[in-house]
């Protein structure tokens, strides 16, 4: 009688009937209180039904009485952690790892555990917050070089709002006595620009001579940025700005040389540019009009200076915000608004045509609740020519049906093409790009859909412009937080998708997937680009049929000189590889092989997209020394 129900516990268990089950289990621990598992299954059942301090009591008995079941000390480690108690959890979590060994991804769980043990109750895997950068400042940052009595080697030249030029040594800068030397405009050396309530660090200086002794004397860069922070009411220190390499829609649309950049002083003389002026706008408009004369950049991946937090000045910013937009139409831009946003960055608009000649491209086999979907979202969204749908040996009724019903739907605007091979996404993409002659081309997958007007027009403009190659939207996934926000060449030892989980909402690296990015590649989930291009490097390869086909082409439109970004007014959902199960590949060993093979540099190096002091084991833009961190 006894064992009869807990056996027929676990069937409804199995068969889902919860509440009959946690009946049944209750029935069973009245006469068998001492049964382990029992107490693990009705702890489950509680945690479902969101009664956590009942579930917690039953997992915890479980675990003595039953301590190499190991599931209930998982199941323990995961409702105590979900209620802060990490010193409890890590320590269940451990004996899980003991009980069952061969579930190796449990030790991933403790180590994260114990990171937000260390980092006061943060999570890295969220983005870097106050608490874990106060940490990384007491245990990793590395240091700046320390004071010396040798004597700098090059001339350092400091200009501040409302100070005279100033020659300084390091001890100079920082104790605050009076200048060594002035001058009203000096013939060699470096010019030190610094912005309004921005102060260098002590080492700063030492730190850029040690940084210019790697290079060549004829390679030495013209403009020189370096990583920042700023510093609260109390002094703190806090929102590290992590910065990428030189790329230019990034630096539009968050501008970063404002508190600190560094001139090469004969550069500044050959070019005939007189000091910036005090005042912000002046000082601005000084930057651009150096900007506009093409210095060879550099990027010390360093923190060297701080900035007081400064309330918003909604006049200057959008001031600032017209003079951006005059340097980039003299660029011959067709920009149309430059708009401040939060943080001093700028969101950007390019002219797009009233009807761009596009065609969309999506890959299908079955599903069609998805295809439907995505079909539904383009026609409500997209000002499209024509869609082509490659359907890839579907079987199912309801596709057939659903295709029918389109086909009426949209006429001639409809093709469908039929590829009963097995799958190739760069075939099927290849062949539905040779039936159309639109401009623009747009690949879409099917487990992707629009949410929103205005992502298409978005796309089609920065698609438009002459030195673009692909544009990418933001994909979020069902729970809102993000899977595709521009593609990290080199991480994880092949490519990775920047921010993934984070929210769109991160304050990482300044919020910066909300502004207009460049990235070395942009996802085929989502990727426009000209017809001219894709016919220029003959399409995706097909030796590359699932995995990092997008990668390739983007590299190869890289070679030609062509830079790809993310367009963050695009937002589109994505339920990432519901049509195939991504885990079961069966091609990704050989891909990974040949691109490798193919492009051995790039794919060891992610500048100049990703912050070079961020890992790159990482999507959530860690420091470096977070690596081994969970």
């Amino acid at each position: 009688m006894i064992n009869e129900l807990y056996h027929s516990a676990k069937l409804a268990l199995a068969q889902g009937r919860a509440l009959e089950a946690e009946e049944l289990l209750r029935q069973f621990l009245a006469l068998q209180p001492e049964h382990g598992t029992a107490h693990h299954l009705l702890g489950k059942l509680l945690a479902d039904r969101k009664d956590l301090d009942k579930a917690l009591e039953h997992q915890i008995k479980s675990c003595k009485l039953h301590s190499q079941l190991g599931w209930n000390w998982f199941a323990a480690a995961e409702l105590l952690r979900d209620a802060g108690r990490l010193q409890s959890a890590l320590n269940c979590f451990h004996m899980a790892t003991q009980a069952l060994p061969q579930e190796k991804w449990i030790v991933d769980l403790a180590g994260d555990v114990k990171s937000q043990l260390l980092l006061g109750g943060e999570s890295l895997q969220k983005g870097l917050g106050d608490v874990g950068y106060q940490y990384w400042i007491a245990n990793h940052e590395p240091a700046l070089p320390a004071q010396s009595s040798t004597p700098l080697r090059y001339r350092w030249w400091l200009l501040k709002p409302g100070s005279p030029l100033t020659l300084i040594n390091e001890d100079a800068a920082h104790s605050h006595n009076q200048p060594d030397n002035l001058t009203p405009y000096p013939v060699d050396g470096w010019l030190l620009l610094i912005g309004a309530g921005t102060g260098l660090r002590l080492g700063a200086v030492r730190a850029l001579e040690e940084w210019l002794d790697l290079f060549g004397p004829r390679d030495l860069p013209e403009l020189i940025y370096a990583d920042e922070d700023q510093l609260d009411a109390s002094g703190q220190r806090c929102r590290p700005w992590f910065k990428p390499g030189w790329s230019s829609e990034s630096f539009w649309s968050t501008p970063w040389l404002e508190h600190f950049s560094v001139w090469q002083v004969p550069w500044l003389c050959s070019k005939g540019l007189p000091l910036p002026p005090d005042d912000p706008i002046g000082r601005w408009r000084w930057i651009l009009a150096a900007l506009a004369l093409q210095p060879a950049g550099g990027h010390l991946a360093r923190l060297l200076t701080h900035t007081r937090i400064q309330l918003p000045d909604a006049k200057l910013d959008q001031r600032r915000a017209v003079e951006l937009l005059r340097h980039l139409q003299d660029q011959d831009e067709p920009i149309v608004s430059v708009q401040p946003c939060l943080d001093h960055g700028f969101r950007l608009s390019w002219a797009v045509p009233p009807t761009p000649d596009c065609t969309a491209i999506i890959p299908t086999r079955d599903r069609a609740d998805l295809l439907e979907l995505c079909l539904n979202s383009l026609e409500s969204t997209a000002n499209l020519r024509r869609i082509v749908v490659v359907d890839n040996n579907s079987r199912q009724p309801e596709t057939a049906a659903l295709l029918l019903g389109w086909r009426q739907r949209l006429g001639d605007r409809l093709i469908v093409l039929r590829d009963q091979r097995p799958f190739n996404w760069s075939r099927m993409n290849n062949a539905a790009a040779m039936l159309t002659r639109s401009e623009l081309l747009l690949f879409i997958n099917n487990d992707v859909a629009a949410t929103a007007p205005g992502w298409f027009d978005a796309m089609a403009a920065q698609c438009l412009r002459s030195a673009i190659g692909c544009v990418g939207a933001l994909l979020v996934y069902p729970d809102g937080t993000l899977q595709h926000a521009g593609m990290v060449l080199g991480m994880y030892g092949s490519a990775g998708h920047a921010y993934r989980h984070l929210s769109p909402e991160h304050s990482v690296h300044r919020g910066r997937s909300r502004y207009l990015t460049n990235w070395g590649a942009v996802t085929g989930a989502c990727m426009m680009v000209r017809r001219e291009l894709f016919e220029l490097v003959a399409g995706f390869d097909e030796k590359l049929p699932v995995e990092f086909n997008d990668v390739d082409f983007c590299l190869r439109l890289a070679e030609q000189g062509f830079r790809h970004l993310v367009v963050p007014e695009a937002v589109l959902l994505h339920r990432e590889s519901q049509s195939r199960n991504a885990t079961d590949s069966t091609t990704a060993a050989a891909a990974l092989e040949l691109m490798k093979e193919r492009w051995p540099l790039r794919l060891t190096n992610s500048g100049p997209w990703w912050p070079e002091a961020c890992s790159l084991k990482w999507p959530d833009g860690r420091p470096l020394e977070f690596d081994d961190y969970r």
